[in-house]
């Protein structure tokens, strides 16, 4: 259901990259990884929460395309229009004792709010991200006291060591990953099991998640019923484009 919700926050962290938090009265997130669909201006698409409590959530976005463009545009007090708790987040119930958290630029956001609630379970993460280059770099602070180790990465080595956030993981039990699908592919083959996330890539192509598709073993399912997160055995890596 559609609810008028307030602009709290809208912060530019770097280059594009906006940070916006905003205030619903009463959310209805149960897990990280579930989406909100916002409208503002007349336009509407998903988008990938950050992190989200009772009464507010937050996203992070590249002010890119019409629709983002218009939201990174608001001003605190502005309104919009929200659903919130959209689709099926991260199981944390079938998470083990250690995870591997990786996330390039694309799917870092939604990786807070698995961190945080990852740390309320007494779950040992060790966080992989990359990014473009050292001046593409956000939110990396707010993972400090969440994540029991962090390794990053930029493509062109700005930063120090040159990579993708996949390189790293060589062989590993267990995995919760988002963001590009080249990346995820790659993570595919290296991660015995894990949850990965495909908001930032097939959902994020669809304004409405219900004609949004993708191909698993289990046959062709809905992203809006099935996903965004999916446990990555079950995706068909060889024909989702």
């Amino acid at each position: 259901m559609k609810k008028i919700a307030k602009v709290v926050q809208n912060d530019n962290l770097v280059r594009d990259i906006h940070k916006m938090t905003i205030d619903m009265g009463e959310c209805d997130f149960s897990l990280p990884g579930q989406y909100a669909m916002i409208e503002a201006g007349g336009m509407r698409r998903p988008y990938q929460v950050c992190d989200f409590d009772s009464n507010r959530f937050t996203i992070v976005f590249p002010a890119e395309g019409k629709e983002s463009s218009v939201l990174a545009s608001l001003m605190p007090g502005d309104e919009v229009l929200v659903n919130t708790g959209l689709g099926n987040g991260f199981d944390l119930e079938a998470m083990p004792d250690e995870v591997y958290l990786v996330a390039d630029d694309m799917g870092i956001p939604e990786m807070l709010g698995l961190a945080r609630s990852l740390l309320m379970r007494g779950v040992r993460c060790k966080l992989v991200l990359s990014y473009p280059t050292k001046q593409d770099i956000y939110m990396l602070e707010s993972f400090r006291n969440l994540v029991n180790e962090i390794e990053v990465l930029t493509q062109d080595g700005s930063n120090g060591r040159e990579g993708k956030a996949s390189d790293v993981i060589r062989k590993a039990p267990y995995v919760c990953a988002g963001g590009s699908l080249d990346m995820l592919k790659e993570l595919a083959d290296r991660a015995e099991n894990g949850q990965f996330s495909l908001s930032s890539t097939v959902l994020a192509e669809s304004a409405d998640y219900d004609d949004c598709f993708i191909e698993t073993k289990l046959g062709r399912l809905n992203c809006s019923d099935a996903g965004p997160v999916f446990d990555k055995n079950i995706i068909d890596w060889d024909n989702i484009a």
